[in-house]
């Protein structure tokens, strides 16, 4: 019997649905007492599963195919963040629903409406905030780095994971000069959002203006679970965009939410904080107000793994013309028909939410809109980087690569490879099959595009770093710079 991409997808649809399979797998690097800030390197040899925490527990095939709006999914509780500013490995855990959210955080000066005009307007500030602004900016111009425009302000405390623990990213930034912690204001979703920002250096360590932007959107998880780029992956972030005179930013909330505008608001809880309008703010409000911060040049990168792969093609696809160049590893671009609507129903649900919150019914004019497969047409002029590995177990898949000649470790070792081959193994399947329709798709209307298939490897981290690398001197620093390859390897 021939077995067929779709028939392995909806096998491993099965899969999640019976609980077996979680919603994404990812590794995490050894974590770090003090994260390296001038030198940082990435050590595979000590890496730790963090399936729990990217992973949530799933509802009874029964259950979820009897009503797909209703789960008692939940994600699973995260990692002890207790060096804030060192990545964390985190351990299989039990469920937990989402807490109450805390009150908005105060509102920052609006910005104007988007390039788009979608960017929703907002009334003046008061007479005494627009005093109090203009002497943070008199104190500021002392310093360029603690410069700051309309809307983006400096974020004085870091925000809390979903445990109500400091978010392991913030101490991070705080360490390293070359970093900002800042706070950007979304009119559209009427609250300022944390966004984590690399400026652009040259090989000198000295800031650059006039350069790209590469904007870098965290898994379902995110930062609420510190399973973002910087608790996971610093020192790749680092080794890739050092000395490389391009500004790296990564917003720092929508865990859950696949990064586009929902067509309902959620209930208020550990990760919902209100309206989710992220296309607005990711392809109009952020890049006007934090590129006029960062004195950047208009050119521009989106980057997604997982999840926001798809939110990452996405974006390019709803804001035509907006981004040069798109990263997407692991990602599923369909959300309209049943296996990719169902896959996000269990993304969505472990935040507390549905696909009918996000994009109505399946299959509906809205959800077809938001089917990056469906719309990948618009992704022609763009440059395309796609990799999807095959779900067979890679090297750092397999039980001697955990061991690392250490016995004594043997009980977590076995656990690690054990999760990443069969429950990592099967997620990196199912979005193997929606890369190839992607491939497909995009061959018919002769829209080229840099695809990575790995013949071996599971939905997880060390695959992703290669692939931040890999992008970027393949394809999204030769869009932005002009430069060949060569020239864009480490420095």
């Amino acid at each position: 019997m021939k077995i067929t991409r779709p028939a392995v997808a909806a096998s491993a649809a099965i899969a999640i649905a019976l609980g077996a399979i979680p919603a994404t797998a990812h590794l995490s690097a050894e974590p770090l007492s003090e994260p390296p800030l001038h030198e940082p390197t990435v050590n595979f040899r000590h890496a730790k599963s963090t399936l729990a925490a990217e992973a949530g527990d799933t509802s009874v095939l029964e259950q979820a195919l009897a009503k797909l709006t209703e789960s008692g999914a939940a994600s699973n509780e995260g990692k002890d963040t207790t060096d804030a500013g060192a990545a964390q490995p985190a351990t299989s855990q039990g469920t937990k629903s989402p807490k109450a959210a805390a009150p908005a955080a105060a509102v920052a000066p609006t910005l104007p409406a988007g390039e788009s005009g979608a960017a929703i307007a907002q009334t003046a500030a008061t007479q005494g905030a627009a005093e109090q602004g203009a002497s943070e900016q008199d104190a500021a111009a002392e310093d360029p780095a603690e410069q700051t425009v309309q809307g983006v302000t400096q974020l004085a405390a870091a925000p809390v994971d979903y445990q109500g623990k400091p978010q392991t990213w913030f101490g991070t930034v705080q360490r390293n000069a070359q970093w900002e912690a800042l706070s950007v204001h979304s009119p559209a979703m009427e609250r300022d959002i944390p966004v984590a920002v690399r400026w652009a250096t040259d090989t000198a360590g000295q800031r650059v203006q006039g350069a790209p932007t590469v904007y870098l959107l965290n898994g379902a998880g995110g930062s609420e679970q510190n399973t973002d780029w910087i608790a996971q992956a610093y020192s790749q972030v680092e080794k890739t965009f050092r000395g490389q005179a391009v500004n790296v930013v990564i917003p720092m909330e929508g865990a859950f939410s696949y990064y586009v505008d929902w067509q309902s608001v959620p209930a208020q809880n550990t990760y919902y904080k209100g309206k989710q309008l992220w296309t607005t703010f990711l392809g109009d409000e952020l890049p006007q107000a934090i590129e006029a911060h960062l004195g950047a040049n208009g050119k521009r990168a989106v980057v997604g793994f997982s999840m926001s792969a798809t939110s990452a093609l996405l974006l390019a696809e709803q804001r035509p013309g907006t981004f040069d160049a798109v990263g997407a590893f692991s990602g599923c671009p369909a959300t309209s028909t049943p296996v990719p609507y169902f896959a996000t129903q269990l993304t969505l649900n472990r935040g507390g939410a549905t696909p009918e919150q996000v994009w109505g019914p399946m299959g509906s004019d809205y959800n077809r809109s938001n089917d990056a497969l469906v719309n990948a047409e618009k992704l022609a002029g763009t440059a395309l980087y796609v990799s999807n590995a095959s779900g067979l177990a890679g090297e750092t898949d397999l039980l001697g690569y955990y061991l690392n000649d250490d016995s004594s470790n043997f009980p977590q070792a076995s656990s690690n490879a054990f999760t990443l081959q069969v429950e990592g193994g099967v997620i990196e399947g199912v979005t193997n099959s929606c890369t190839h329709d992607l491939k497909a798709k995009l061959d018919s209307k002769g829209i080229p595009a840099n695809f990575n298939f790995r013949n071996t490897g599971t939905h997880s981290w060390p695959y992703w770093l290669d692939d931040l690398s890999i992008s970027w001197t393949e394809t999204i620093g030769p869009a932005l710079t002009g430069k060949p390859s060569a020239e864009l390897g480490p420095k």
